[in-house]
């Protein structure tokens, strides 16, 4: 568990949980293959895309979380902190930086406009990789310029028609064991959350079929399983519409396919925020919640009703894993951009020592000659120990810029790490410092902590403590 602010467990009478990429984590690369299939097929049969389309295959390298999308420009973008447009890709082609700089340089971002989208969720991963195949294909094969953002909003409504219509979900329930990883320490974590007097909700906005089929599939297996999962839950809410759920006023209704369940009364379609907060007898900052949208899950269920929150961020353990596998090169960087940096600070101090005794040299106030002397030769010297140290961070340069292609490269290929840009914070970074207390790669993480832990954030050091 990684802490942005202070949590005591003790206080949180109530935990909820998202169930895609949540509770149910999928196996990314047969899941967004399948995505990117069925919505590349629909584009032929139902938007008269060509056909060559069917012949695309899906990059799970391409595209991380994170990214935005200009839809105007038929652009992908990473952003730092700031948000900067640090890299992009036009279709599949490498934006230059002086391209770039024409387009996103002139005027600032306003992410909040229609002109671009985030890459939130893992589900937009396969989207978006489409959106820049098919700019990409259209623009090879000699047609027109495409209405870029024609082309997001046919790739947007078509894979939006694959998760409605279930012909996507329904090749998942059909062989969940493909797609869906089973965490085997999920049922004991919630079964500890429940002994440490925490009561436990599910919020999804999966309609009652898929969520059941993957929760029986991931809660009823093994000794000990319950006779049905939801008799882990206090409350179930399914098709919640989230993030609208957190400030809606809409009120629950029955789910006719759970009345047979033991306790029927604790699954409901709709509701909102209040009446979650009511039934569980919990409020605000009493409830910690899970989720894996920055946006839908994280942000609005803090901002609207106060929740504290855990994101659950599937990809921290490759980006952990790398950190660790190069920890040599990272400390190779370090001490070679620490001796560029006191080299360029002794190489200023040699230009202000030669400049202060040429001035001296030519005042003729009748010094010792001795001393002119010895002035006159040190003169003579300082320009040699600059050239020694320029011709040393001549050796250092491609060795840094080396290391740090290989290291950033080691995370992706196209983008780097999803947490950084350079030495700044990424736009996903930022946010995921921004909007989460706590996050984590997934739920069970929780088993190494008991149930009164108080999670401490690290000590901010601002760069003067460092």
């Amino acid at each position: 568990m990684f802490v942005n602010r202070n949590l005591r467990l003790s206080k949180i009478h109530a935990i909820g949980f998202d169930l895609d990429h949540t509770l149910a984590h999928y196996d990314p690369v047969p899941v967004e293959e399948l995505a990117f299939d069925l919505t590349k097929r629909k584009l032929v049969e139902s938007k008269q895309y060509p056909s060559e389309i069917l012949d695309l295959k899906y990059d799970p390298d391409f595209v991380i979380r994170g990214l935005v999308v200009d839809k105007k420009r038929g652009n992908l973008l990473k952003m730092d902190y700031f948000n900067f447009v640090s890299r992009g890709h036009h279709g599949l082609r490498e934006l230059r930086s002086e391209d770039r700089e024409r387009a996103y340089r002139s005027s600032r971002i306003r992410l909040s406009h229609e002109n671009y989208a985030s890459v939130d969720t893992l589900f937009h991963l396969p989207e978006v990789y489409l959106f820049a195949c098919v700019i990409e294909l259209l623009e090879r094969t000699g047609q027109k310029k495409p209405d870029y953002t024609q082309v997001h909003n046919d790739v947007r409504e078509m894979i939006d028609e694959a998760h409605r219509d279930g012909s996507l979900k329904s090749v998942i329930t059909a062989n969940l064991d493909r797609y869906i990883r089973v965490d085997h320490e999920l049922r004991t974590v919630l079964e500890e959350f429940r002994r440490g007097g925490k009561k436990l909700f599910l919020l999804t906005n999966s309609d009652w079929t898929y969520a059941d089929a993957l929760l029986k599939h991931l809660l009823q297996r093994g000794r000990g399983a319950p006779s049905h999962w939801t008799e882990i839950f206090d409350l179930v809410v399914v098709e919640s519409r989230k993030p609208s759920f957190f400030a809606a006023n809409s009120p629950p209704e029955p789910v006719a396919e759970a009345s047979s369940l033991p306790t029927p009364m604790n699954v409901v379609r709709g509701a909102n925020g209040a009446y979650l907060e009511r039934t569980l007898g919990a409020a605000g900052d009493e409830i910690l919640y899970f989720g894996d949208h920055t946006y839908g899950d994280i942000l609005l269920s803090k901002k609207a009703l106060g929740w504290r929150t855990a994101m659950l961020v599937p990809e921290l353990d490759r980006e952990i894993r790398v950190t660790q596998d190069l920890a040599k090169e990272f400390d190779r960087l370090a001490r070679l951009s620490a001796e560029r940096h006191h080299l360029e600070i002794d190489k200023a101090a040699l230009g202000r020592e030669l400049r202060r005794l040429t001035l001296i040299l030519g005042e003729n106030d009748g010094a010792d000659p001795v001393r002119r002397q010895e002035i006159a030769a040190r003169i003579q010297a300082i320009p040699g120990e600059i050239a020694r140290i320029e011709e040393r961070c001549l050796e250092l340069e491609p060795e840094i810029e080396g290391l740090r292609v290989k290291l950033d490269r080691a995370y992706n290929q196209y983008w780097g790490s999803i947490f950084r840009e350079g030495n700044e914070s990424s736009r996903f970074g930022h946010q995921l410092k921004d909007f989460a207390c706590l996050y984590t790669s997934r739920v069970s993480n929780f088993l190494h902590y008991p149930m009164n832990y108080y999670f401490q954030s690290p000590i901010g050091y601002m760069p003067h403590d460092i």
